[in-house]
């Protein structure tokens, strides 16, 4: 054998020789390690994610529950504990006298309210007593003296332009009336063939349904996966189908792109032929290329 040849064996079996020891190859060893590692990382992310999918709802619903108290506790709490505290501090001085001063009796009292945690108290009252503040302003006499406190903030600077967008919001989501864009509809947005989720608000504005005529309404887009944000179309409210879903399963299905699916979908009202509105005469624009193909054998 010439030294020509023997050259590159002898250069393969001195390559082989330095990189595999016990008859196990380094490399094929370092391929496992990596594939063993991508393994647990793949297995950690996938029941992190699991679990934090399951842990997250109840922390948030916890911790919403808390901030609450504290701002119920904060605003209103603490000034009726205060209230409370004086009040008996000078009822005790009116009844029983004596030659304890007011601000010793206070003092006193707020030791006692701390070490018995009758804080809490506060609270009760705070909840009760915006529960009989709404039951006033649900009487005739409420609803009046209300309206005249709106009508002062609105006419008043600075608060007047803020007043109103945080009364929106807050009836957006404690008002216990029913939403007027309470019905989950679908139409064809932003073309046609294309079918999107909207919530009836109403008729459309007086002048274009003026303008336009025949039966207009409007109808809020959602938008994903923010449903807070989207857009406000004005369309026949025949061009629309009623879809029997509320409007939680709506969003539901918005925030999270469509995997989560309400299981009411299939009750939707479809037209006679089970198909939505305009599927028909969709189907009556394109005609398939077999009918196409017949007309020029029925005129031959």
């Amino acid at each position: 054998m010439s030294v020509g040849r023997t050259g590159p064996l002898v250069l393969k079996n001195m390559f082989f020789a330095t990189c595999c020891e016990g008859g196990a190859c380094k490399y094929s060893k370092s391929m496992e390690q990596e594939t063993q590692k991508k393994g647990f990382w793949a297995d950690f992310k996938h029941f992190f994610l699991r679990g934090l999918a399951a842990v997250l709802p109840s922390l948030l619903s916890l911790v919403l529950i808390i901030k609450g108290y504290q701002f119920i506790n904060k605003y209103v709490g603490e000034h009726v504990n205060w209230a409370i505290i004086r009040l008996i501090a000078y009822a005790q001085l009116w009844i029983f006298g004596g030659e304890v001063e007011v601000e010793e009796r206070i003092t006193v009292l707020e030791y006692i309210w701390a070490q018995w945690y009758l804080y809490i108290g506060g609270f009760v009252i705070a909840i009760s007593l915006i529960y009989f503040f709404g039951i006033f302003l649900a009487s005739f006499v409420g609803r009046w003296i209300w309206r005249l406190v709106e009508a002062f903030l609105n006419r008043t600077p600075v608060v007047g332009q803020v007043y109103p967008h945080v009364k929106q919001v807050t009836d957006f989501f404690l008002s216990d009336k029913r939403l007027q864009y309470s019905q989950v509809v679908a139409l064809e947005y932003p073309r046609k063939g294309v079918w999107a989720l909207g919530l009836l608000t109403g008729e459309a504005p007086k002048n274009l349904r003026d303008r336009l005529g025949g039966d207009l309404i409007s109808v809020f887009v959602p938008s994903s996966p923010t449903p807070l944000t989207g857009y406000v179309i004005c369309t026949k409210r025949s061009e629309v189908v009623e879809l029997t879903i509320s409007i939680d399963e709506a969003f539901r299905f918005i925030i999270s792109g469509g995997v989560l699916k309400p299981s009411r979908f299939v009750d939707a009202k479809t037209s006679p032929a089970g198909q939505l509105p305009g599927a028909e005469a969709h189907s009556q624009e394109k005609p398939s290329a077999g009918a196409d193909e017949q007309k020029p054998n029925e005129q031959t």
